[in-house]
């Protein structure tokens, strides 16, 4: 073989042994880095429905399936009524822990579903989510626990209103029921589960309410409390009711107030005119398309308001012409 025959050996020879360490290269295993991983068997905790005044408790398993020791950070709740701690915050791998969980039903009604996050070192689950569902069922309570008859026009009484008894103890009755405001009549139905409130009553307009008793049937348990609420509409509504001017402001400082003024209990209305009382200006007001009514009072320096300053409105109703809108300083 001569030489050139020889180096064109050894450049083959050369290139098979390059292609075979290139390929020893590519076929040896990546070295991986050992981590641990969080697993719950059991992530979700049904309990089905409770009496609203226990507290539920649970105990989940957290398993460490990763071949590095487990650290558990922090322990997260969706509500101030649940309390988790772990039994350890680190986990060994193969091992596992107890994080018990509890939830105060008290105060809570119906469907509830709580979640824990359990926050740890697992790079592939940081965040591992638990649940606490069920439902809270009160022994006895109201339905509504509330009631409010809305807005209430003078010519248009409201139907009466039906509240029923309901929880768990379905055998419980109402006794008696007392309203400490004689203008929210009340009554309790024939079967002793049912309360009925009649129409309010009401001859000043603005917001009223009142607080039903009602006495139960079981010597061991309380009275109930029901808020009802209604708001009877005036002929107008004006807002805001009082134009208040800080004390401290500025000379500087003082702009244009504007009054809207709505139709309320009155089937219509007109504005005739505007004009101010007790302080200096001149104030102006505009219907709009939609029959509100706007009127502009002009920027008003606080060290001309005397104590009986006011805004008057001057309307075309009968039963109140004149409409008063006082003018105050506040502190």
């Amino acid at each position: 073989m001569n030489i050139r025959h020889r180096r064109h050996c050894f450049v083959l020879l050369s290139e098979k042994t390059c292609r075979i360490v290139v390929a020893g290269l590519i076929l040896l295993p990546a070295a991986v880095a050992a981590a641990p991983h969080l697993e719950a068997p059991f992530a979700i905790h049904d309990f089905g429905w409770r009496d609203a005044t226990e507290t539920v408790t649970n105990r989940f398993v957290l398993r460490n399936t990763g071949d590095a020791d487990l650290h558990l950070t922090a322990i997260k709740t969706s509500c101030g009524c649940t309390r988790a701690e772990p039994a350890t915050r680190v986990i060994a791998p193969g091992a596992e822990t107890v994080l018990e969980v509890h939830l105060a039903l008290r105060g809570l009604q119906g469907q509830q579903r709580k979640s824990v996050s359990v926050l740890s070192d697992d790079p592939a689950t940081p965040n591992l989510t638990l649940w606490m569902q069920g439902e809270a069922r009160a022994a006895v309570c109201l339905e509504p626990p509330a009631f409010s008859f809305g807005r209430i026009l003078p010519a248009e009484p409201p139907a009466a209103a039906t509240v029923r008894l309901g929880g768990h103890l379905t055998a419980t009755r109402m006794t008696k029921a007392v309203s400490d405001n004689p203008a929210f009549p009340v009554s309790l139905g024939t079967d002793g589960r049912s309360l009925l409130l009649g129409p309010p009553a009401l001859t000043l307009p603005g917001a009223h309410r009142a607080t039903v008793t009602v006495t139960l049937s079981c010597a061991d348990r309380g009275t109930l409390s029901l808020p009802v609420y209604a708001w009877l509409d005036d002929l107008l509504r004006v807002h805001p009711e009082i134009l208040a001017y800080r004390a401290n402001q500025p000379a500087e400082a003082p702009v244009s107030r504007i009054v809207i003024v709505r139709r309320g209990a009155a089937p219509r209305f007109h504005v005739t005119a505007v004009r101010l009382e007790g302080v200096r200006g001149e104030a102006s007001f505009q219907t709009r398309p939609d029959g509100t009514v706007h009127v502009r009072v002009p920027p008003i320096p606080t060290g001309t308001i005397t104590p009986d300053a006011a805004l008057v409105i001057v309307t075309d109703l009968s039963e109140r012409p004149e409409w008063r809108v006082p003018i105050r300083i506040q502190n």
